[in-house]
């Protein structure tokens, strides 16, 4: 095909992401060469097109130490069956500066990606940014097309002015038609730059981890889910409160969608986040996405999920899933009972919620409560059952560059010719006709046919 409008663009493999009991893995490419990256170490292999060859070749050696399976430490939680066994900590809502809270955030999204997924993370990225400058490219082309095919028809339509202005009419023509070959053009090159993905799950991780989706789904169902934006200590004596802790929050939505930079046809838990990126919960790796380019991508075994029960004192209405465990007064003294300085002093219930917290040595920290702890329960029992279900630490280290096919023959492939302002030349490794602009003398794509990097040739002497 030879592009007309824009002729430098990159290609983008398909990708296919495995997770076994071993780990994640992940081929990228397709026939006749491919990069398999596992726990094993990257293999090569190449496959000679209709011969039904192939040769597969080790290129490093392991990625993976083998972890200790007790290395991770899952976290437990440990409901209460009576009131003797409630957590030390009450906390309480405010909505002033005072006491001066610590804000709770992850680190910036260059900071977070986990090492054995950086290469990852630099396909999706480069996919990304490509796709959306041609996204944003084709939808002005598009209303560039509607305006020039409106010209070209409001005469073509009628009969005198494309008789009296033939040389007008035919220019309008040119410009509708070469309008709809940009819009068609562009939307090829849109499709080229979508990653294909597919991911494939053992049968020992598809169970926990579609388990893992279903108790999300009733986590999600709660009556309340509030993102906490900042916590601290309170100043017990001047807010004349028994509560130890204090925090403001936000209500949010927890729910199963997708995220575009991950073009899989399933949708996964997705944690909403009023202050932060947004969480989705991927089979092999967590997607922390924080703006529309800025994301990152985390191991599971990189995360330490942190849960507790907590007294609450709410001051906004009791969500209809919570337990009620006390009152307490609005103002209190040291020994909680009512303040009677305090006009309108009144009571509030103390309920029991359940507080989730995400962290990881890169710089992940999110904190969440629900005001269903029991299906927080579940979900912990969930994740720590998926979590265990694979090793770690497998290195995904793959460098797009190197997983390009080798020539097998250059003297074979047939050469370059001029064929008006195009140059026709075939790729060197599966034989596909290639046509392109002369233009594009000396720059690199890919092949639409085997996805190998091509250096267009120089003009034909």
């Amino acid at each position: 095909m030879s592009w007309r409008f824009r002729q430098s663009f990159k290609i983008i493999p398909g990708l296919k992401l495995n997770l076994s009991k071993t780990g994640l893995s992940a081929s990228v490419g397709g026939a006749p060469f491919t990069v398999n990256i596992g726990p094993r170490g990257v293999y090569g292999t190449a496959s000679i097109p209709g011969t039904g060859m192939q040769l597969r070749q080790r290129l490093t050696g392991d990625l993976l130490t083998k972890p200790d399976r007790d290395s991770y430490d899952p976290p437990r939680l440990d409901l209460p069956d009576a009131p003797q066994n409630l957590p030390l900590n009450n906390f309480s809502a405010v909505n002033s500066s005072f006491p001066p809270l610590k804000e709770i955030r992850s680190a910036s999204t260059e900071l977070l990606t986990s090492e054995s997924l950086k290469e990852l993370k630099g396909l999706i990225q480069t996919a990304y940014e490509e796709h959306d400058d041609i996204d944003s490219q084709l939808s002005k082309a598009k209303v560039e097309n509607t305006l020039a095919a409106s010209r070209f028809k409001s005469w073509d339509d009628g009969f005198l002015l494309k008789k009296l202005f033939k040389k007008s009419f035919a220019t309008r023509k040119t410009e509708a038609e070469i309008a709809a070959a940009r819009v068609s053009e562009l939307e090829e090159q849109l499709r080229l730059t979508t990653i294909a993905t597919q991911i494939d799950l053992a049968n020992g991780q598809a169970e926990p981890f579609y388990r893992l989706r279903d108790d999300f789904t009733k986590l999600a169902d709660g009556a309340a889910i509030w993102d906490v934006k900042a916590e601290g200590a309170t100043d017990m004596f001047r807010q004349r409160t028994t509560a130890n802790k204090a925090v403001t929050r936000q209500k949010i939505k927890f729910s199963l969608s997708r995220c575009d930079l991950i073009q899989w046809d399933e949708d996964v838990p997705h944690f909403n986040n009023a202050r932060g990126g947004d969480i989705f919960l991927y089979p092999g790796f967590i997607l922390y996405r924080a703006s529309k380019t800025a994301f990152s991508v985390i191991d599971f075994h990189d995360v330490k999920l942190v849960t507790e029960l907590i007294q609450f004192f709410e001051k906004e209405g009791v969500p209809s899933d919570s337990k009620v465990v006390g009152q307490t007064w609005l103002k209190t003294n040291k020994d909680g009972s009512r303040d009677k300085r305090f006009t309108g002093n009144y009571q509030i219930p103390i309920v029991i919620y359940g507080e989730l917290t995400l962290k990881s040595d890169t710089g992940l920290w999110e904190k969440f409560h629900f005001s269903n702890p029991d299906a927080m329960g579940l979900f912990l029992k969930s994740w720590n059952a998926f979590v265990t279900s694979f090793d770690h630490r497998i290195s995904l280290r793959f460098d797009q560059d190197g997983a390009e096919p080798t020539t097998i023959d250059e003297e074979a492939a047939k050469p370059s010719r001029l064929v008006g302002t195009d140059i026709h030349f075939e790729c060197n490794w599966c034989g596909q006709p290639i046509e392109v602009n002369c233009e594009a003398v000396g720059q690199e794509f890919r092949c639409p046919g085997c996805g190998a990097k091509i250096i267009v040739p120089e003009l034909p002497v």
